[in-house]
């Protein structure tokens, strides 16, 4: 359900979130193969930018809905999820 739900915020490839979701993944290794460039690749800005704006209350920049969706992905499969409405 964590990983529906980051999908549906962020319009990502759902497949690979939840395969880099169940790896050991580290700061060190979450790029390996290039697996979390291609995942922010994924990203539907559009998507991105309603979720950021709608959490945050405010309009934003794309280059800061970029780096706040790159930021939510990486602490995401680091932690191994979370409710991202929290």
């Amino acid at each position: 359900a964590q990983v529906e739900r980051v999908v549906d915020a962020l319009g990502i490839d759902g497949d690979l979130l939840a395969t880099m979701a169940a790896l050991d993944l580290t700061e060190s290794n979450i790029n390996e193969f290039g697996r979390f460039d291609d995942l922010k690749d994924s990203v539907d800005k559009a998507r991105a930018k309603a979720f950021f704006e709608q959490k945050e209350g405010k309009m934003l920049p794309l280059f800061k809905v970029n780096t706040r969706a790159a930021a939510l992905l990486k602490k995401f499969i680091l932690e191994g999820g979370f409710d991202i409405d929290e």
